[in-house]
């Protein structure tokens, strides 16, 4: 893969590596005589994140009240930490965001470069960090690495959802008064599963399946406009629901022939058949994908519709 302007997302292990959180604390200035003023961060909290089966952060109140995140501060075009990794939090008091580790100010001159993803306390599936730059003018290449999603309705009961943002060329004269602003960002896709309007009596779902699903990925975020991008890695294997529901997180992906092959087992007064469709689909980084079955024992047939939404969820 070409690393230019962008950032790196992958599916498999998530730490910042050392040499790059080395304490910025010598740059990070204290209120003086010339007048620094303190950062604030604002935060775009309505779509921040949410869990994919569980509690749903889907409201200011409460991810304001329960939510917290992580940001790290570089001096921008570089990766030299300026502020080091650090968590951020609600405070209800005051209303507003604040480091964990206490107050950070602006440097007098030059700009800074700020990278947040939330929750603050990583997921299973996310692994390593680094943090590095390149082009001209040079942007942020953050990279990050995880292990895999779940393929299985069961695997991701509790799984947490990962978002991330990258807000860079941040300086005093501007932001000093007005804030930062994090501007969460979906690297992955989601799907749901659900009936179609059509009279489904009798019928028991014993499972769902999507054949040859990729959930390894690297994702390269562009430094320019912080959006998305994915490159699967590793062998494919099939995503299996038990039932209709979701949603599910699932790596962005195109499928050959640009066709995903689904089967779906299912029991009517005794007899269990199992359907398969093949549908015209792919999955994009932050968009969520809408899967309505019908099935027809008589016919033995299964029609499957889908619906994208055309913005982040």
């Amino acid at each position: 893969m070409k690393l230019t302007s962008s950032l790196y997302i992958t599916i498999a292990g998530f730490f910042l590596a050392g040499a790059i959180l080395l304490c910025g604390c010598t740059s990070d200035e204290s209120p003086a005589a010339d007048g620094n003023k303190e950062i604030h961060l604002t935060a775009d909290i309505w779509r921040v994140m949410e869990d994919t089966r569980t509690a749903t952060f889907d409201n200011a109140p409460a991810l304001q009240t329960e939510g917290s995140f992580t940001c790290a501060v570089y001096q921008a075009g570089t990766a030299t930490p300026y502020i080091t990794e650090t968590a951020v939090d609600w405070d209800g008091t005051a209303s507003k965001w604040q480091f964990r580790d206490g107050k950070h100010y602006w440097p007098a001159t030059g700009s800074l470069d700020f990278f947040a993803y939330m929750p603050a306390e990583k997921p299973s599936y996310i692994g390593a960090i680094t943090y590095a730059v390149s082009g001209e003018p040079a942007v942020p290449n953050p990279q990050f690495t995880s292990t895999s999603l779940p393929l299985s309705d069961t695997g991701q009961s509790t799984t947490q959802e990962f978002v991330y943002a990258l807000t860079t060329g941040q300086n005093k004269a501007a932001q000093g008064a007005t804030g930062v602003a994090l501007n969460f960002k979906h690297p992955f896709a989601r799907i749901n599963l659900q009936w179609s309007a059509a009279d489904h009596t009798g019928i028991t779902i014993n499972s769902i399946t999507f054949k040859n699903i990729k959930n390894n990925g690297t994702c390269t975020i562009d430094g320019s406009t912080g959006n998305p991008s994915w490159e699967t890695s590793g062998s494919a294997a099939d995503f299996t629901a038990a039932a209709m529901g979701g949603p599910f997180l699932v790596v962005p992906q195109t499928f050959t022939g640009g066709n995903v092959t689904i089967e779906v087992n299912a029991t009517k007064e005794g007899d269990t058949e199992t359907f398969t469709a093949t549908v015209a689909t792919a999955w994009a980084a932050g968009y969520s994908y809408t899967y309505s079955f019908t099935l027809n024992f008589k016919a033995k047939e299964l029609i499957i519709d889908t619906t994208k939404y055309t913005e982040q969820w």
